[in-house]
């Protein structure tokens, strides 16, 4: 049957005379027809006990999962380039009624709210496509994201000129529309090999080699599987690397930063990329660190500062440890020169177990294989490139690279690394007492909270409280958070009463503003992923009507869903345990529950306020 056949049995001539198929026509029969496909694959899954049947409908499955896929981004571009996003929430609630119950429209006895005739006024519903994709679909902000992203490289579309452009990647994008390969895979090679675009426009002639490039890796998408898709990509970027003598500034600034790849079998990982005039600056403090001459080296304080991390705490805490050595330093003149770690720690210093090759116990040598150890989810740099300047190493000698990453102990207790991350800890500490009194651009003043019940203090409970971030503390942790002057305890259900300004002040004091931060972790919008930080801190009875301004009044929004309350989009109430809860317009929730953003607290962990 072709689909102008089906779409006249689905939708039929509405008793018109010439009738003409519509997009609603049109409409109706994608709605008729997945309906129909999801209880055909239920009655077929249910019925079948044969192994050839079963074979052809897995096929059947994984073509129709390809071309969803494929219609997802047909989709999100429509939406783009209509401006969907700008439409009433009145007309929201109209579709989302619809979708949920399309018996009448189906039949052809509802039709659409119709499309707005002048430009949108006032507070939008959502401020973008990604935006409108997130909550109205109901999927992940990143994932609506990559969809947006892909649309530009996987689907054809116009310049601001108007004019036809082709996709990005025009081979992947037949592959996606044909559901030859995998999605998914499609996607991130895609993905991956728009990272490699600013490194193939500096070939000699770069149009034939990004086609090259692009076929190769499509016929791996479609032949192969993901991991030899993925070492295909790291090949490419070890010729890319190898070819180019001069890498330009764009290349290397999209390779610098510090990753956060997450918390790990109870430890933070972090991937640290950086230009050579910063990387002398890191290797510079660690030149510092590793000088047991020099303050900022010196053995005791830096063992007592790193024991206090791992539970036994300097009485005189890292604050006061760190304000006696900025004392001491400026009566002291001192050189690093000369200097080095102790002749035990060289001799007996060796890589870490993953650098080495296993067959033959000597450090690994082969970039690909060091290539294949990196953190970095995109394969982009390796462990070599945190110390390479297009290829020519500058530190030296894999001697002198052993001598920084031993993992044997020196006399003072600790490892090198470990006494570079104290040095690094430590500078991050400092910039929270500037001491000035004024901050410096560009230099953050980072401040720890810790929430805890009096029966986490007293050692009475299994827990140990908890960061304003989420992350659990040990026992050891708490009792050195307590210690540290850059610290901020939180004390929850003690018998402490909550100050509060009541009408003589209107903003909310730092102090207020961590304590609100410290309770939510971030913006109260369900499934919001704006850190406190950047949220603003709002009136939960407002001030213009007599509201005032306490801490069990104030609730954090980011800027986008704090104009969304004043704009009467959504609604705060306070549930029973004192917080505040949201309640979505009704097309996002139809079920009005008040709704708690459980990204950054989980009901068990957000402490109660009364």
């Amino acid at each position: 049957m072709e689909t102008t056949q089906f779409i006249e049995i689905t939708a039929g001539s509405r008793g018109i005379q010439g009738h003409e198929v519509s997009l609603d026509d049109e409409l109706r029969a994608l709605l008729t027809a997945q309906v129909l496909v999801r209880d055909l694959g239920r009655r077929v899954a249910a019925h079948s006990s044969s192994p050839v049947r079963a074979a052809l409908f897995a096929r059947a499955a994984e073509d129709a999962h390809r071309t969803a896929a494929h219609m997802q981004l047909l989709a999100a571009d429509s939406v783009r380039h209509t401006l969907a996003h700008e439409l009433p929430e009145t007309t929201f609630d109209e579709i989302a009624a619809i979708y949920q119950n399309p018996t009448k429209y189906l039949s052809g006895n509802a039709d659409l709210p119709p499309d707005p005739r002048t430009v949108p006024t006032g507070r939008l519903v959502f401020k973008d496509t990604t935006d409108f994709l997130t909550g109205f679909l109901h999927i992940g902000y990143f994932e609506a994201r990559e969809r947006v992203r892909a649309i530009d490289r996987l689907l054809p579309g116009t310049d601001i000129h108007g004019v036809p452009m082709p996709p990005q990647f025009p081979t992947l994008a037949k592959d996606l529309a044909d559901g030859a390969a995998d999605p998914h895979a499609i996607g991130t090679a895609a993905r991956k090999l728009e990272k490699l675009t600013p490194q193939i426009s500096q070939l000699p002639d770069p149009g034939p080699a990004r086609e090259r490039f692009e076929g190769q890796v499509a016929e791996s998408v479609r032949r192969e599987d993901p991991r030899t898709t993925a070492k295909l990509l790291s090949g490419i970027q070890t010729t890319l690397d190898q070819g180019n003598k001069d890498i330009s500034e764009e290349v290397l600034r999209s390779r610098c930063g510090f990753f956060f790849r997450g918390v790990m079998g109870g430890l933070g990982e972090f991937l640290l990329r950086t230009r050579p005039a910063d990387t002398e600056a890191i290797l510079a403090m660690f030149a510092s660190t590793d000088n047991p001459r020099s303050n900022a080296g010196n053995r005791d304080g830096l063992l007592s500062q790193a024991r206090g991390v791992s539970g036994h705490a300097d009485t005189r805490g890292p604050a006061r440890v760190r304000d006696e050595a900025v004392n001491t330093e400026s009566n002291t003149t001192e050189s690093n020169s000369g200097t080095t770690t102790e002749s035990s720690t060289t001799e007996s210093s060796k890589f870490p177990d993953f650098l080495v090759e296993p067959s033959t116990g000597e450090p690994l040598t082969d970039p690909e294989t060091i290539r294949n150890l990196s953190l970095d989810a995109d394969g982009i740099g390796n462990l070599l490139n945190l110390f390479n300047d297009n290829g020519t190493n500058i530190i030296g000698t894999a001697a002198q690279l052993s001598t920084l990453n031993a993992t044997t102990y020196g006399v003072d207790g600790l490892t090198p690394p470990q006494r570079h991350l104290q040095g690094l800890i430590n500078l991050i500490r400092s910039a929270g007492a500037p001491s000035s009194g004024k901050k410096t651009i560009g230099m953050p003043s980072p401040k720890t909270l810790i929430i805890a019940t009096l029966d986490e203090l007293r050692g009475l409970a299994k827990t140990n409280g908890i960061t304003s971030r989420g992350h659990k503390l040990s026992a050891a942790e708490l009792r050195q958070a307590l210690c540290n002057g850059s610290v901020i305890p939180m004390i929850m259900n003690g018998k402490s009463r909550i100050l509060d300004l009541g009408r003589d002040q209107r903003l909310f004091p730092d102090y207020m503003r961590e304590a609100i931060l410290a309770i939510y972790g971030g913006c109260i919008y369900p499934n919001c992923t704006v850190p406190a930080e950047h949220c603003e801190i709002d009136h939960f009875d407002e001030w213009e009507s007599g509201g005032s301004t306490e801490i069990n009044s104030g609730g954090p929004f980011c800027g986008n869903h704090h104009h969304a309350k004043h704009a009467g989009l959504i609604t705060v109430v306070r549930d029973e345990d004192g917080l505040f809860s949201v309640i979505l317009p009704k097309f996002l929730d139809p079920e009005q529950k008040p709704r708690r953003n459980t990204y950054w607290r989980s009901r068990p962990q957000n402490p109660p306020l009364f």
